[in-house]
């Protein structure tokens, strides 16, 4: 057992020692790779971090209709607070409306001349998302009981597509990254294949299966990602303390510094180094198991 992972390790780490200049490319292209993917997922995270702190601060009013009663005002906020997609609303009565309020500060000596409140009950309300508002609207609209229904809809809008801009251009980003680092893992690994062909005829001429013979290769596209996923986090963490550092004390905004998010980013960049080694690995691998041994020799 110790004898078999012994050879293994062994042969991983063979061909690296053999062709230094080749293994520290196939490093450095997976931590660039890494590196700019973790730029965009911070880049990514930050934005809707920013997004959701916006959200909670984000309300629109439901005006009632000024000659419904008072219960019926209250039966209809009990409804609002019924929908999913609410995540809290507040009943504001007339007498406690803030442009009722204001007004009577500012003009103490003309707010006996109106004989009664003409503004009508309200309903402050919080969306559980940003996108929901816009639908939350149009249905609170069809009530008999509201006759306006007030926001920010430009702020909100802006909101919605700048955050979905990010995502997308992320989303492209990484898959340009991602294929960059598989197709220099592959020929990476090509090469070593290639380079130790005669090597791994005889052993399979001895007696090695394809899976012994395959799987220091896997082993090794799985180190490059490892290696590439430590200098990538080694560079990108105390770069991104230092920029969220320099961002609070000019700007006055906070960027994400802990909490479960980053962790996750770290097991993400750590997964996907892991990943992309095995999978450019296991393409050049496949390739030279079923190419005819009669090529292999005689290349």
């Amino acid at each position: 057992m110790f004898s078999r992972l012994e050879f293994f390790i062994t042969e991983t780490f063979v061909s690296m020692r053999r062709h230094p200049a080749m293994a520290f490319a196939a490093t450095i292209c997976i931590a660039a790779s890494l590196f700019v993917a973790g730029i965009v997922g911070l880049i990514v995270l930050n934005v809707n971090y920013a997004t959701d702190t916006t959200l909670n601060r984000v309300r629109f009013n439901v005006y009632f209709q000024p000659e419904i009663t008072r219960h019926e005002a209250w039966v209809a906020y009990k409804r609002i607070l019924a929908i999913e997609r609410v995540d809290e609303a507040q009943f504001i009565p007339k007498e406690k409306s803030p442009f009722w309020l204001k007004y009577q500060k500012n003009h103490p000596d003309t707010k006996n001349l109106l004989n009664r409140n003409p503004l009508p009950d309200s309903v402050v309300v919080k969306a559980r998302d940003l996108e929901d508002i816009k639908a939350l609207k149009m249905g609170m609209l069809e009530w008999e009981e509201v006759r306006s229904v007030r926001d920010t809809p430009d702020l909100i809008q802006k909101l919605i597509n700048f955050s979905q801009a990010v995502k997308q251009s992320g989303i492209i980003i990484g898959i340009i990254l991602i294929v960059l680092s598989l197709v220099i893992i592959h020929h990476t690994i090509e090469l070593t294949l290639y380079a130790r062909r005669r090597e791994m005829f005889i052993m399979g001429l001895v007696g090695a299966t394809p899976a012994t013979i395959a799987l220091p290769f896997l082993l090794e596209g799985i180190v490059y990602g490892l290696f590439g996923a430590g200098v990538a986090l080694g560079v990108l963490a105390p770069l991104y303390r230092f920029a969220a550092q320099k961002i609070t004390a000019n700007f006055g905004f906070a960027l994400l510094t802990k909490g479960s998010e980053i962790t996750h980013g770290i097991l993400v960049v750590l997964i996907a180094g892991v990943v992309l080694g095995f999978i450019g690995s296991v393409v050049s691998v496949l390739k030279y198991l079923r190419t005819p041994k009669s090529r292999l020799t005689n290349a």
